[in-house]
């Protein structure tokens, strides 16, 4: 009996290690510097994707203003290239966007909001690809657009009029697409990149 329970007590042990070895693998962030360069400096070009300050690929913050003097990007870079947060702002000072970045590739949680404060969008991202939901909203805060994604491939999803009616419901199945789709939105949409997306009602 005693045989039996150090046999059951040792393999829950060295299955606890084993279960726990992932939690080494946790990414960690570089160390950015405390250096803040404006975007209108003359001495930071963009070459092939990477940012450069006096020729050397930048590590610190970049920030890019209003006329106004109102903060507009603020963007974390390392080896040139963004990392960890990104923040921008509206004119009036709300804020409009906030994106987390790896090693250059969007990653992790990425949300955007529209002027009067309700959430625009939330999409969620792995190594630059989408991965999980991907959610949008009218500035009146009903829902417009939901969809999965799984390495970066949509699974299934639904869209709502501005009214709850929907235009869209579909599923994945074999690289396939079922059900329903109608893109005419009722409704002009921003994506991201802060660009506007004219859709005509029905």
């Amino acid at each position: 009996m005693k045989i039996v329970f150090a046999t059951i007590l040792l393999w829950l042990i060295f299955s606890c290690r084993e279960s726990s070895t992932p939690l080494t693998a946790v990414y960690l962030a570089p160390q950015i510097p405390a250096i803040t360069v404006d975007r209108s400096d003359t001495a930071l070009h963009l070459v092939n994707g990477v940012w450069l300050w006096k020729g050397q690929p930048f590590s610190g913050t970049m920030q890019t203003w209003y006329p106004s003097g109102q903060l507009r990007i603020t963007q974390q870079l390392y080896a040139g290239r963004e990392e960890a947060l990104m923040r921008s702002y509206y004119e009036n000072g709300n804020r409009e966007a906030q994106r987390f970045y790896r090693n250059g590739e969007k990653d992790s949680v990425h949300r955007g909001w529209w002027l009067n404060g309700q959430l625009q969008y939330e999409y969620h991202y792995r190594n630059g690809e989408y991965e999980g939901d991907f959610k949008e909203w009218y500035p009146s805060g009903s829902a417009s657009k939901h969809i999965a994604y799984h390495q970066g491939k949509e699974q299934w999803g639904k869209g709502w009029r501005e009214n709850g009616k929907p235009y869209m419901s579909f599923v994945m199945r074999d690289g396939r697409l079922y059900g329903l789709i109608n893109p005419n939105l009722c409704y002009s949409l921003k994506n991201e990149r802060g660009e506007y997306v004219e859709n005509s009602a029905e």
